[in-house]
């Protein structure tokens, strides 16, 4: 046979409104499946009027981008399934097929492509991932797996502390609660494999041959004796769940883990209410000074307890613009609180007749913040000073609108805060109003 014969023929079907990351996760992820093999076809779906600029990322990547209006209820997965048994019929020399994906209406199409023979490479973001899918994939990887490494910029970061083997079982079967309570809040079953998929994108250090254990099984043997665990059901299909009464010592151990990820969150967003954002140096140093220590909740490293704040939603590591630099650490807005600061605030900055958005609104001004490395605090100061409110009523004027949506609006005011001029301004808030056939100009 020869080495044509043997290297795969790929295509990649992308449900990006289930999972995506950053543009260079983006770009890592398709050159490493490139490398793979052959690419012969590379689909995105998504609503993409409501992402422009990932458009135009994914299409220089070499995707096809197949529009899907997210009005629709599923309609992203059923169109990407549609092309999926396409493909599958009228493509036979495809022989591995890559879902970016962890949606569980796609069971039955991974079964399908298993039954005709051809490998499956699933790739997801493990904490919202259908329990039971990657069970169903011939390779597996973790979306965040392709994230560039974060380099240690002082050797302390990636200092090793020493710690004894059995405080290490006991922070890693408390990390293994924390699995199972997430991923049962997604509503999915936390069967064997899925938590072990989980565990390593929660704690990227985590290793049970650290803790001299030979295998994964013997590691949940080891927490079901110590109480942290029960295991219900027999192999492969076992799932996970907590004793009704958890021992003293483990409520208490994570409750110091989430207050330590917690505490990491806000003296992020105190550095960036500062004016710039910490980077990682700089937050280690904060973090030491107001007496954080990390290698109390079983991480040898800090950069691998700022990786795993930072898979927990709570942080962003941005890479650093110049060679050598350290990376910067922003605070990630979810749903939950940008949803608070509108329902306290909506009134008061935007006018009466102003609603909440919905969330999917309230989920784009959360990543606004985080592209544009803005507060929440600085957010209410934009939209309150007057010079800002000035500005922004003029540029209104000239366009003889009388208002603009809270997301845009929003937008508009960070922009002129940030003291961009008023071209730069117009034109990135006029591709976010182009769907609704509004413009924007600048004064005369």
């Amino acid at each position: 046979m020869t080495s044509t014969e043997t290297t795969p023929h790929i295509a990649i079907f992308w449900d990006v409104e289930n999972v995506s990351d950053e543009p260079a996760t983006h770009r890592a992820m398709t050159e490493k499946i490139r490398q793979a093999g052959t690419l012969t076809r590379a689909y995105a779906f998504a609503d993409w009027d409501s992402r422009r600029q990932m458009a135009e990322e994914l299409y220089s990547l070499g995707y096809d981008l197949i529009h899907v209006p997210d009005s629709k209820d599923n309609a992203s997965d059923y169109k990407m399934a549609a092309y999926i048994l396409d493909h599958l019929l009228h493509y036979k020399e495809t022989t591995r097929y890559v879902m970016i994906t962890g949606d569980g209406d796609f069971k039955l199409i991974a079964g399908a492509l298993k039954e005709h023979g051809v490998e499956l490479w699933l790739i997801s973001n493990p904490i919202i991932t259908a329990s039971d899918l990657p069970e169903l994939a011939t390779m597996y990887s973790d979306i965040f797996s392709f994230r560039p490494a974060l380099d240690c910029v002082r050797p302390e970061d990636c200092d090793e502390s020493v710690q004894s083997i059995v405080k290490l079982r006991h922070l890693a079967a408390v990390q293994l609660q924390e699995v199972i309570r997430v991923i049962t809040k997604t509503g999915s079953k936390p069967g064997v494999g899925h938590a072990k998929h989980v565990m390593q994108s929660l704690n990227p250090d985590f290793d049970e041959a650290a803790m001299n254990f030979g295998h994964w099984n013997d590691f949940l043997e080891w927490a079901e004796a110590q109480n942290y665990i029960k295991r219900e059901g027999e192999l492969p299909a076992t799932i996970l769940t907590l004793p009704e009464k958890l021992t003293p010592e483990s409520v208490k151990m994570s409750a110091e883990v989430n207050e330590a990820f917690a505490f990491m969150a806000q003296v992020a967003e105190e550095g960036l209410n500062e004016g710039a954002p910490y980077n990682l140096m700089d937050l280690g140093v904060k973090l030491k000074e107001r007496g954080l220590e990390f290698d109390k909740f079983g991480y040898r490293r800090f950069s691998d307890f700022v990786l795993s704040a930072e898979k927990r939603g709570l942080i962003r590591i941005v890479a650093p613009e110049k060679e050598g630099d350290s990376p910067i650490i922003l605070p990630v807005y979810d749903v939950d609180r940008m949803q608070d600061w509108f329902e306290e605030n909506v009134e008061r900055i935007f006018g009466p007749s102003v609603n909440v958005p919905k969330t999917a609104f309230l989920k784009k001004i959360g990543l606004m913040l985080l592209d544009t490395q803005t507060s929440l605090a600085e957010l209410e100061n934009c939209l309150t000073v007057p010079r800002v409110k000035e500005a922004y009523n003029e540029i209104l004027t000239a366009s003889e609108i009388p208002f603009l949506p809270p997301f845009q609006q929003s937008l508009a005011h960070i922009l002129i805060g940030k003291g961009l001029e008023c071209g730069n301004i117009v034109e990135k808030v006029n591709e976010e109003l182009s769907p609704l056939g509004i413009k924007l100009q600048c004064p005369a």
